[in-house]
């Protein structure tokens, strides 16, 4: 039996490199899958004797989940019977994982078709804090691992797919003594950037689809309401530090390739097009200057220019108040009809 972790990446250099360390000191083979990195995601893989890097292309939505070419991957290579763990470039286990002799023995236990939920930790705005209050980021569990069973396929890919088969969802086990970081909103303008993204990744990919539904989805990334923040336990990092890991630095950009990306998508479809979108409070223009400093092609030829009506603004600013008048009014009248 074989510790695979399946790893979709596209531009992680930021944290790839650590990540990487991480996992090959508790798994036996690291599979990532590249969607199209410009940056050293190539170099930095090649470093690991354990990766196998595949050059894995965006199937969504209707194909193939990304996640199973990497475990059809894994199945031709090893077998069935193996420990899938399913990891994103910017999650890394705490470090206990690799002293927990109850962790050792759960893996041991697994039977084939079950799968092991792991308690999954915001780190926020800082590798020293996280969020331990009642938003839909504090702890919560999530699936990460299955044993594989040889057969058993994702669902056809979407913007937002499962981590592991639907099928490994029914029979599972809740370990907590080994957390899962999320370094996610760490860097906090590299997270705007990437929420900014996810908005126009889901107008381009579904143009049907209700800017009200899109601005709904993602306006949490930003909500920092009643939040509460504690510190991150140092045994958590500790045990990372003292092998060479250094997961309490990390360096803010002024561009990101979600911002280049943007930038792309405006000259393409024209800013207009995303007015509705709330993505406004970045400046664009000010990200196209630095993009031409850096020799981006296929920018914006003209200077960005905010292209909301003062309605939309005026919709923009109160969007909190607004997504939360139509929360109330949503769950009245769930508590109504059950009358």
């Amino acid at each position: 039996m074989k510790i695979i972790v399946l790893m979709p990446v596209k531009n992680e250099e930021w944290i790839l490199e650590r990540t990487l360390k991480a996992a090959s000191l508790f798994t036996d083979h690291i599979i990532v899958g590249d969607q199209g990195s410009t940056d050293k995601t190539p170099e930095i893989c090649k470093k690991f004797s354990k990766v196998i890097y595949l050059i894995n292309p965006e199937e969504y939505p209707g194909k193939k989940n990304r996640r199973q070419i990497l475990l059809d991957k894994a199945r031709q290579l090893f077998g069935a019977g193996n420990i899938i763990f399913c990891l994103d470039a910017d999650e890394i286990p705490t470090a206990n994982i690799l002293e927990d002799s109850s962790w050792k023995d759960s893996l041991e236990s697994l039977k084939i078709g079950q799968s092991i939920m792991l308690e999954w930790v915001n780190l926020w705005r800082s590798p020293k804090k996280y969020c331990n209050d009642n938003s839909i980021w504090k702890k919560s569990f999530r699936y990460f691992i299955f044993k594989d069973d040889g057969k058993t396929n994702y669902a056809l890919g979407n913007v937002h797919e499962s981590r592991i088969p639907n099928t490994f969802l029914k029979d599972y086990l809740k370990y907590e003594g080994v957390k899962i970081m999320h370094f996610h909103f760490v860097l906090w303008n590299r997270m705007l950037s990437k929420q900014q993204h996810c908005r126009i990744m889901e107008k381009r990919v579904f143009p049907k689809k209700s800017f009200l539904t899109i601005n709904a989805r993602y306006w949490n990334t930003k909500d920092e309401r009643n939040m509460i923040l504690k510190d991150t336990p140092n045994s958590w990092l500790e045990g990372w530090r003292n092998k060479g890991i250094n997961l309490e630095n990390f360096l803010e950009d002024k561009l990101y390739w979600f911002d280049i990306e943007i930038l792309q998508d405006f000259k393409k479809y024209g800013a207009k097009y995303f007015k509705w979108l709330d993505i406004w409070d970045i400046n664009w223009e000010k990200k196209r200057q630095i993009a031409i400093e850096r020799g981006i092609k296929d920018l914006p030829e003209d200077k960005i220019k905010d292209p909301r009506p003062f309605y939309i603004k005026f919709y923009h600013k109160h969007l909190q108040l607004l997504l939360s008048y139509n929360s109330f009014l949503y769950k009245t009248y769930r508590f109504l009809k059950r009358f």
